[in-house]
Protein backbone atom coordinates (compact mmCIF):
# COMPACT_ATOMS: atom_id res chain seq x y z
CA UNK A 1 0.00 0.00 0.00
CA UNK A 2 1.12 3.66 -0.56
CA UNK A 3 -0.36 6.75 0.57
CA UNK A 4 -2.45 8.71 -2.09
CA UNK A 5 -1.38 11.68 -1.68
CA UNK A 6 1.26 13.49 0.32
CA UNK A 7 -0.92 15.89 2.43
CA UNK A 8 -3.91 15.98 4.45
CA UNK A 9 -6.36 18.64 3.27
CA UNK A 10 -9.58 19.32 2.13
CA UNK A 11 -10.25 17.52 -1.30
CA UNK A 12 -7.32 14.88 -0.55
CA UNK A 13 -10.37 12.08 0.08
CA UNK A 14 -11.15 8.29 -0.49
CA UNK A 15 -13.16 8.98 -3.92
CA UNK A 16 -14.58 5.31 -3.72
CA UNK A 17 -16.83 5.97 -0.01
CA UNK A 18 -19.75 7.58 0.49
CA UNK A 19 -18.13 10.23 3.03
CA UNK A 20 -15.21 12.73 1.64
CA UNK A 21 -12.81 11.46 4.67
CA UNK A 22 -9.25 11.66 4.51
CA UNK A 23 -7.55 11.03 8.05
CA UNK A 24 -10.64 10.66 9.86
CA UNK A 25 -13.12 9.03 12.84
CA UNK A 26 -16.29 7.76 11.86
CA UNK A 27 -19.29 6.51 13.47
CA UNK A 28 -21.56 4.12 11.86
CA UNK A 29 -25.00 3.89 13.75
CA UNK A 30 -28.74 2.70 13.14
CA UNK A 31 -28.23 -0.80 14.06
CA UNK A 32 -29.68 -1.13 17.26
CA UNK A 33 -33.41 -1.22 18.31
CA UNK A 34 -34.11 -2.39 21.57
CA UNK A 35 -37.79 -4.29 22.22
CA UNK A 36 -39.90 -5.51 25.37
CA UNK A 37 -40.27 -8.71 23.06
CA UNK A 38 -40.05 -9.74 19.15
CA UNK A 39 -42.33 -12.08 16.70
CA UNK A 40 -41.68 -14.09 13.36
CA UNK A 41 -38.55 -16.12 13.91
CA UNK A 42 -36.87 -17.68 11.34
CA UNK A 43 -34.04 -20.11 10.86
CA UNK A 44 -31.20 -19.22 8.61
CA UNK A 45 -28.07 -21.88 8.38
CA UNK A 46 -24.89 -19.68 9.66
CA UNK A 47 -22.55 -22.71 8.78
CA UNK A 48 -21.77 -26.36 7.67
CA UNK A 49 -24.79 -27.69 9.68
CA UNK A 50 -24.98 -25.15 11.75
CA UNK A 51 -28.38 -23.17 12.51
CA UNK A 52 -29.62 -20.16 13.93
CA UNK A 53 -33.35 -18.96 15.16
CA UNK A 54 -33.80 -15.17 14.90
CA UNK A 55 -37.18 -12.96 14.86
CA UNK A 56 -38.19 -10.29 12.33
CA UNK A 57 -40.44 -8.04 13.95
CA UNK A 58 -39.36 -5.85 17.06
CA UNK A 59 -42.32 -4.83 19.37
CA UNK A 60 -41.73 -2.14 22.35
CA UNK A 61 -42.26 1.75 22.95
CA UNK A 62 -39.46 2.35 20.50
CA UNK A 63 -41.33 0.44 17.67
CA UNK A 64 -44.45 1.64 19.22
CA UNK A 65 -43.70 5.44 18.96
CA UNK A 66 -43.45 5.15 15.14
CA UNK A 67 -46.77 3.62 13.70
CA UNK A 68 -46.78 1.06 10.75
CA UNK A 69 -42.98 1.25 10.82
CA UNK A 70 -42.89 -2.56 9.54
CA UNK A 71 -45.41 -1.78 6.84
CA UNK A 72 -44.80 -2.38 3.51
CA UNK A 73 -45.54 1.83 2.91
CA UNK A 74 -42.38 2.25 4.82
CA UNK A 75 -38.31 2.12 3.82
CA UNK A 76 -38.29 -0.76 6.36
CA UNK A 77 -39.94 -3.89 5.48
CA UNK A 78 -37.85 -5.85 8.51
CA UNK A 79 -36.31 -5.38 11.78
CA UNK A 80 -34.51 -8.31 11.25
CA UNK A 81 -31.92 -10.14 13.04
CA UNK A 82 -33.58 -9.73 16.28
CA UNK A 83 -32.34 -11.80 19.25
CA UNK A 84 -34.28 -12.22 22.72
CA UNK A 85 -31.97 -11.47 26.25
CA UNK A 86 -29.93 -14.97 27.04
CA UNK A 87 -29.81 -15.67 23.55
CA UNK A 88 -26.63 -18.43 23.15
CA UNK A 89 -27.47 -19.35 19.31
CA UNK A 90 -27.69 -22.59 19.91
CA UNK A 91 -24.62 -24.55 18.57
CA UNK A 92 -22.81 -21.36 18.14
CA UNK A 93 -22.90 -21.60 22.31
CA UNK A 94 -21.81 -17.97 22.60
CA UNK A 95 -22.07 -15.36 25.29
CA UNK A 96 -25.59 -14.85 26.77
CA UNK A 97 -27.26 -11.60 24.76
CA UNK A 98 -27.42 -8.73 27.28
CA UNK A 99 -30.63 -7.64 26.68
CA UNK A 100 -33.68 -8.62 23.37
CA UNK A 101 -33.24 -6.16 20.47
CA UNK A 102 -32.75 -6.10 16.84
CA UNK A 103 -29.54 -5.62 14.83
CA UNK A 104 -31.49 -3.85 11.78
CA UNK A 105 -29.24 -5.02 9.25
CA UNK A 106 -31.67 -7.09 6.29
CA UNK A 107 -33.55 -3.72 5.24
CA UNK A 108 -30.37 -1.87 5.24
CA UNK A 109 -29.85 -0.75 8.27
CA UNK A 110 -32.80 1.40 10.98
CA UNK A 111 -34.58 2.72 7.80
CA UNK A 112 -37.50 4.67 10.09
CA UNK A 113 -35.29 5.79 12.77
CA UNK A 114 -36.67 4.87 15.74
CA UNK A 115 -33.97 2.94 17.30
CA UNK A 116 -31.94 3.78 20.02
CA UNK A 117 -29.37 5.69 18.33
CA UNK A 118 -31.86 8.50 17.39
CA UNK A 119 -33.44 9.55 20.84
CA UNK A 120 -31.52 11.73 23.12
CA UNK A 121 -30.78 8.77 25.59
CA UNK A 122 -26.43 8.91 24.78
CA UNK A 123 -24.60 9.71 28.04
CA UNK A 124 -24.40 13.60 28.74
CA UNK A 125 -21.26 13.68 30.74
CA UNK A 126 -17.74 14.29 30.11
CA UNK A 127 -16.39 11.66 32.81
CA UNK A 128 -17.55 8.68 34.56
CA UNK A 129 -19.23 8.97 37.80
CA UNK A 130 -19.84 5.92 39.69
CA UNK A 131 -22.13 3.81 38.05
CA UNK A 132 -22.93 6.65 35.33
CA UNK A 133 -21.90 5.96 31.76
CA UNK A 134 -20.12 9.08 29.88
CA UNK A 135 -19.64 9.51 26.40
CA UNK A 136 -17.55 8.26 24.42
CA UNK A 137 -14.34 10.52 24.31
CA UNK A 138 -11.36 9.93 21.68
CA UNK A 139 -8.18 12.21 21.94
CA UNK A 140 -7.20 14.60 18.91
CA UNK A 141 -4.95 12.96 16.19
CA UNK A 142 -1.94 14.12 15.72
CA UNK A 143 1.08 13.83 12.83
CA UNK A 144 4.77 14.60 13.50
CA UNK A 145 3.95 15.17 17.25
CA UNK A 146 1.38 18.12 15.73
CA UNK A 147 -2.35 18.84 15.65
CA UNK A 148 -3.68 18.59 12.36
CA UNK A 149 -4.70 22.36 12.17
CA UNK A 150 -7.66 22.08 10.55
CA UNK A 151 -11.18 19.63 10.64
CA UNK A 152 -14.75 19.56 9.43
CA UNK A 153 -18.12 16.65 9.87
CA UNK A 154 -20.02 15.23 7.88
CA UNK A 155 -22.92 12.96 7.38
CA UNK A 156 -24.58 10.69 4.89
CA UNK A 157 -27.51 10.20 6.95
CA UNK A 158 -29.49 11.42 4.43
CA UNK A 159 -28.62 8.64 2.21
CA UNK A 160 -31.09 6.62 4.54
CA UNK A 161 -33.81 8.89 5.05
CA UNK A 162 -37.40 7.75 2.33
CA UNK A 163 -37.89 11.65 2.87
CA UNK A 164 -35.43 12.70 0.73
CA UNK A 165 -35.84 12.67 -2.89
CA UNK A 166 -32.39 11.91 -4.57
CA UNK A 167 -32.19 14.47 -7.03
CA UNK A 168 -32.07 17.55 -5.16
CA UNK A 169 -31.56 18.15 -1.27
CA UNK A 170 -35.92 18.57 -0.50
CA UNK A 171 -36.92 16.25 2.50
CA UNK A 172 -33.01 16.05 3.56
CA UNK A 173 -32.55 17.15 7.06
CA UNK A 174 -30.45 15.97 10.01
CA UNK A 175 -31.80 15.07 12.22
CA UNK A 176 -34.34 12.84 9.79
CA UNK A 177 -37.53 14.33 9.80
CA UNK A 178 -39.33 10.80 9.73
CA UNK A 179 -37.75 9.67 13.00
CA UNK A 180 -39.73 9.90 15.99
CA UNK A 181 -36.91 10.70 18.34
CA UNK A 182 -35.92 13.80 16.75
CA UNK A 183 -32.52 13.71 17.74
CA UNK A 184 -29.40 12.83 15.91
CA UNK A 185 -26.12 12.49 17.79
CA UNK A 186 -23.44 14.81 17.15
CA UNK A 187 -19.47 16.03 17.95
CA UNK A 188 -18.67 18.10 21.33
CA UNK A 189 -15.38 19.30 21.48
CA UNK A 190 -14.12 19.41 25.54
CA UNK A 191 -10.99 21.74 26.71
CA UNK A 192 -9.99 20.36 30.01
CA UNK A 193 -6.56 23.02 31.21
CA UNK A 194 -5.36 23.66 27.49
CA UNK A 195 -6.19 19.85 26.58
CA UNK A 196 -8.83 18.83 24.22
CA UNK A 197 -10.45 15.44 23.38
CA UNK A 198 -13.28 15.16 21.35
CA UNK A 199 -16.90 13.81 22.06
CA UNK A 200 -19.38 11.75 20.38
CA UNK A 201 -23.71 11.77 21.34
CA UNK A 202 -25.23 14.26 23.00
CA UNK A 203 -23.16 16.42 25.04
CA UNK A 204 -23.93 19.85 25.53
CA UNK A 205 -22.49 21.40 28.39
CA UNK A 206 -20.44 21.07 30.96
CA UNK A 207 -16.73 22.33 32.04
CA UNK A 208 -14.79 23.13 28.67
CA UNK A 209 -17.53 22.29 26.13
CA UNK A 210 -18.62 23.18 23.04
CA UNK A 211 -21.01 21.36 20.80
CA UNK A 212 -19.78 22.92 17.95
CA UNK A 213 -23.62 23.73 17.42
CA UNK A 214 -25.46 20.74 17.57
CA UNK A 215 -26.62 19.04 14.12
CA UNK A 216 -25.56 22.39 12.69
CA UNK A 217 -22.16 21.66 12.78
CA UNK A 218 -23.34 18.95 9.57
CA UNK A 219 -23.82 21.95 7.17
CA UNK A 220 -25.33 22.04 4.56
CA UNK A 221 -26.60 19.19 1.58
CA UNK A 222 -24.05 18.92 -1.17
CA UNK A 223 -26.02 17.16 -4.16
CA UNK A 224 -25.33 19.92 -5.79
CA UNK A 225 -21.88 19.59 -6.53
CA UNK A 226 -21.13 15.53 -5.18
CA UNK A 227 -24.10 14.17 -6.85
CA UNK A 228 -25.66 12.88 -3.98
CA UNK A 229 -26.84 13.82 -0.66
CA UNK A 230 -24.37 14.24 1.87
CA UNK A 231 -24.31 17.03 4.68
CA UNK A 232 -20.60 18.61 5.12
CA UNK A 233 -19.82 21.24 7.48
CA UNK A 234 -17.26 24.36 7.45
CA UNK A 235 -13.62 23.43 7.80
CA UNK A 236 -12.96 24.53 11.19
CA UNK A 237 -9.96 25.76 12.84
CA UNK A 238 -8.43 22.56 15.46
CA UNK A 239 -6.78 24.84 18.08
CA UNK A 240 -7.71 24.26 21.32
CA UNK A 241 -9.68 26.76 22.86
Amino acid sequence: FEPEYSTAKAGNIAPWTALQTDISTQFEIGHFTGCTSIQHPSTTSVGSGITDTSWNTCVGPYEDTAPHADGPHQAETTDAPCYPAGDTHGALNTAPNVTTGCDDFSAGGDLDFDGSSYWPEWPTGTNSAGNVPASFVQSLPTTRSHQYSQFFLQTDVALSESTCSGTSAAGCAVPPPNGPGKFYPYWSRVDVNGSCSVDFGNVASGTGVNNLGGDGQYGTDQIATLGYSEFEGPIMSNACR
